[in-house]
């Protein structure tokens, strides 16, 4: 024959290892490096329409009715539970890796959520049709979950200044399985 090293029979893997090497030469496996970055998202705004029971409410007088319709700023009434809803978007806020919570000047770490939500339970008792959250990270994340708004407005809405890329979609993933929607949740 030409001289080269039959192959192996057996796999072995030093026989095949030294068969490679005596007929393609030397060779080492070169580690390689990967790069890593973090994509950053910035200006983040979505809304969220539950697919819930909805009702006008009409004004006190015709005028207004008139004024409103025309404008635009009919109010609109949903029927879904605030603490519940609010409870599933401040967990999703966790997952995103949201450590401080904000709401009426009281601040909340991720591992007080319980806390936080018997805060909600006294509030609760004056009949809150809205609820605003103020979480803090790398960015700052402004939710406002409104039972009662005007037509053109939805029930959630959020704005995020800058989050990574996974942890938004962290975020999106656990809104999606936990919310009754409408819709797809809509990006700006």
């Amino acid at each position: 024959m030409n001289g080269l090293p039959e192959p192996p029979w057996t796999y072995s893997p030093k026989e095949v290892n030294e068969w490679i090497n005596s007929v393609y030469g030397k060779h080492k496996c070169k580690k390689s490096k990967m790069e890593r970055r973090k994509e950053w998202l910035k200006n983040i705004e979505l809304d969220i329409d539950l697919d819930v029971e909805k009702e006008i409410k009409e004004p006190k007088s015709i005028i207004l009715k008139a004024i409103e319709k025309v404008v635009g700023y009919e109010k609109m009434e949903e029927n879904f539970e605030l603490m519940p809803t609010t409870e599933i978007l401040l967990k999703a806020l966790s997952k995103a890796g949201f450590k401080k919570i904000k709401i009426d000047g009281h601040e909340y770490e991720e591992r007080k959520i319980k806390n936080f939500m018997e805060f909600m339970a006294k509030k609760m008792s004056k009949k809150v049709k809205e609820v605003k959250i103020v979480a803090m990270n790398d960015g700052d994340a402004y939710i406002r979950i409104s039972k009662l708004h005007n037509k053109n407005k939805h029930s959630i809405e959020i704005k995020i200044d800058k989050i990574r890329e996974k942890d938004l979609q962290a975020f999106l993933t656990y809104i999606r399985k936990r919310l009754k929607e409408k819709d797809e949740v809509r990006l700006k």
